[in-house]
């Protein structure tokens, strides 16, 4: 009886194993934060099976992109996308002056951006952080301020930021046990709170 459990545990643990490394990663561009939020591409291939190219033109300042898109190419104007995840499964947002904000944890309500900058020639290289409270909101740096009015009626997510974040805390932080950044589990957990009073 055990040998015959052991062996259906392995078979359920091959199933699942290559089930997940035949799952196609896609790319394409998000049209707008309600698309991006449902994972739902506009040009989309399967990145291991189909050609996929994506120019952002970011050197020459150019106010679209072009995807080549089963051999034809589409020029679509960035200010018209909200972003786009390339075929290594990194997704990013369009904004500001028509940049791309890498987006850290695309799963979760409250978005955090990294942009880092590479040294060029004496300009040393720096990274800045971002955030928006939901896809659809503005993007803003991030700071413990901005980050309490975005939400400026949640008092209980701002007793909790100020107990959990002290000053100098990396607000990026993923919190391993929820699974999650720390400022989302912060925020659901000062919901969850203020539903149960």
């Amino acid at each position: 009886m055990r040998t015959t459990f052991l062996v259906l545990v392995s078979l359920l643990a091959l199933a699942a194993n290559s089930t997940a490394q035949t799952a196609p990663l896609g790319g394409g561009l998000y049209k707008t934060a309600e698309d991006f939020r449902r994972h739902r591409l506009t040009l989309a291939v399967n990145c291991q099976t189909e050609t996929h190219k994506l120019r952002l033109h970011e050197f020459s300042g150019k106010p679209y992109v072009t995807v080549v898109h089963a051999g034809k190419p589409y020029q679509v104007a960035k200010d018209s996308l909200f972003g786009f995840r390339d075929c290594d499964g990194h997704e990013y947002r369009f904004a500001a002056g028509n940049e791309h904000y890498p987006i850290l944890n695309p799963g979760e309500e409250l978005l955090l951006y990294k942009v880092e900058r590479p040294t060029v020639g004496k300009n040393p290289g720096s990274v800045r952080l971002y955030f928006s409270p939901t896809a659809a909101a503005p993007i803003q740096p991030l700071t413990l301020l901005a980050v309490k009015q975005a939400f400026p009626d949640n008092h209980r997510f701002h007793d909790l930021l100020d107990a959990q974040l002290p000053p100098g805390t990396d607000l990026t932080a993923y919190d391993q046990m929820h699974r999650m950044t720390k400022l989302n589990w912060l925020l659901r957990q000062s919901r969850s709170e203020t539903a149960a009073h």
